[in-house]
């Protein structure tokens, strides 16, 4: 289960600022002679979740059923993606229970007669994960392999427990899966960090959502759909007025996009066909429409997400052929003139089911997962791009300084300025706008205040009448007497009962503290902290 990457655990010194890649390589369908593009070969052929946190395979003993039918051993393994075989693993110990091989027990829950164990997982060359935990499906036919990246994922704790990884956040670029090659590009995995060679443009970054309807909590608010005719003409699918906004819930699992029917029936009116309602795929891309050739929907389509961000998936990606996999394991299309639209409309019992956006949105759109800071973020896909640039994430820190942008009704972040990296700088204290500071302010009133005693004291001492002291009836003891009164009135001070200067504040220190009280500096005062004490290193370590 080895791939192509980067990343090694770092020493306990230092903060790894590493990512690891997992390319989506082409690979052979099982014994079938096509190639075939955007599945995870790297993890043995594995498909991500968002929503759970563990690591599920199937093995010759998992249920399976293929369109409708009770499939062969091979046909089986090239539905769900080949088979994990514990009895050639020299590293698997079964044990017995979830909880007992240390996966995750939140969220995705023990299923009726699930196996648990745990063995060696190698994700690359210098990176292996001993004792790594994993179910083995018994229960759901219809599932594939898949790896949780879910908030609390047993694969992106066990990397940053060892050092592997700074942060726990993840980059997919699910890349091309159309018809010809021309129409068909690698994608990736990264974990964290992403690969800004895989993004275009600028980028949006939204909060995660608490909605039991999107449980991997990757919701959008879309405020259009839009359909790119060939002639150069478009054609709005929401009713125009204002307050019609949609949300949707981000997939990467689920192969279609899921709309409601009046949306579904708008589309099917602007293409221009008015034949029966088209008929649905039974192969890999589940409950897709199928429409004949000559009357499938030839443009692309356009999603406004707010706060302002336009995707537009290409018709390659959108329309594609009908793919199943037959009893050779071979994966194929047996009709030649069908198409299949990658679009599921919500209706009857899924009627009010949240709109789900999957691997066809995800085409054409770059995603970036933080469950640090519980957020993530947005770009147009750049599925042609063959230089990797991949972007360590820094761990989170108790200090709220962020260049992660929210979203917001008029902004829309630049891919520079909402970069998943945590400032490592102490945020300067905030400048004021007024024309006199405070300490000017303060000096001004004690001056005024000074003042006013003065002036105070000083009509007491000249305006109030004063006694005229009786004269002695003993000369000689009078003359004694005016040289120690006049004496006394010489040194009076003009505060009565204290015999100290006059002072703005006392000089005695407080018993209960240690210094004399101060008066308060005119400006705010600048504390420096020595940079990246305390915040991740400014530049990438290797690793």
């Amino acid at each position: 289960m080895a791939n192509d990457g980067s990343g090694r655990a770092a020493s306990s010194h230092t903060v790894p600022l590493s990512s690891i890649l997992l390319a989506f390589t082409p690979v052979r369908q099982l014994l079938g002679s096509r190639t075939v593009y955007g599945v995870l070969s790297s993890l043995n052929n594995r498909l991500l979740d968002c929503r759970l946190n563990n690591t599920f395979v199937f093995d010759n003993s998992s249920p399976c059923d293929v369109q409708g039918i009770n499939a062969t051993p091979v046909q089986c393994s090239g539905k769900h993606g080949g088979f994990f075989d514990e009895g050639s693993s020299a590293t698997w110990d079964q044990a017995g229970s979830q909880k007992a091989s240390g996966a995750a027990t939140d969220q995705d829950g023990q299923l009726a007669n699930d196996v648990w164990g745990t063995d060696s997982l190698k994700l690359n060359s210098t990176l292996p994960l001993k004792n790594y935990p994993m179910g083995i499906m018994r229960a759901n036919p219809e599932e594939l392999n898949m790896v949780g990246l879910g908030r609390n994922s047993t694969l992106l704790n066990a990397l940053f427990s060892i050092g592997a990884i700074a942060s726990r956040t993840w980059g997919l670029a699910w890349g091309w899966q159309g018809a010809i090659s021309d129409h068909q590009t690698d994608g990736s995995l990264i974990l964290g960090g992403y690969d800004s060679g895989k993004t275009r443009g600028s980028n949006v970054t939204y909060p995660f959502a608490n909605d039991n309807a999107c449980q991997g909590r990757l919701v959008v608010t879309i405020n259009n759909i839009v359909l790119n005719l060939k002639n150069g003409s478009s054609i709005t699918l929401l009713p125009e007025s204002a307050g019609t906004a949609m949300r949707a819930c981000l997939n990467p699992d689920y192969p279609l996009m899921s709309l409601s029917e009046d949306i579904v029936k708008n589309f099917i009116s602007a293409t221009g066909y008015t034949g029966v309602y088209p008929d649905r795929s039974p192969g890999i891309n589940f409950w897709g429409m199928n429409f004949q050739s000559k009357d499938v929907y030839d443009g692309d389509m356009t999603f406004t997400l707010s706060p302002g961000l336009d995707i537009r998936i290409p018709n390659h990606q959108l329309v594609v052929p009908d793919y199943s996999v037959d009893a050779r394991g071979f994966l194929t299309f047996t009709n030649t003139s069908s198409r299949e639209v990658l679009i599921n409309s919500l209706q009857d019992l899924n009627t009010k089911d949240m709109p789900l956006l999957g691997r066809s949105f995800l085409s054409s759109t770059y995603l970036f997962v933080d469950d640090d800071h519980e957020q993530f973020v947005l770009w147009n896909a750049n599925p042609t791009a063959s230089e990797k640039r991949l972007v360590p994430v820094g761990p989170v820190t108790c200090r709220p300084s962020s260049t992660i942008a929210t979203p917001s009704a008029t902004t829309t972040a630049s891919a520079s300025t909402a970069l998943p990296a945590i400032s490592s700088t102490r945020p300067q204290p905030p400048k004021h706008s007024e024309s006199v500071s405070r300490g000017g302010i303060a000096g001004i009133t004690l001056g005024i205040l000074a003042a006013c005693i003065i002036l105070i004291l000083l009509f007491l001492r000249f305006c109030h009448p004063h006694q005229q002291p009786q004269k002695p009836h003993h000369p000689v003891q009078a003359k004694e007497n005016d040289l120690e009164l006049s004496t006394y009135l010489a040194f009076k001070p003009e505060m009565p009962t204290d015999r100290q200067p006059p002072q703005e504040m006392p000089v005695e220190r407080n018993p209960g503290y240690a210094v004399a009280p101060y008066e308060m500096p005119a400006g705010p005062a600048t504390v420096l902290l020595e940079q990246g004490r305390w915040g991740r290193r400014s530049h990438p370590v290797e690793i």
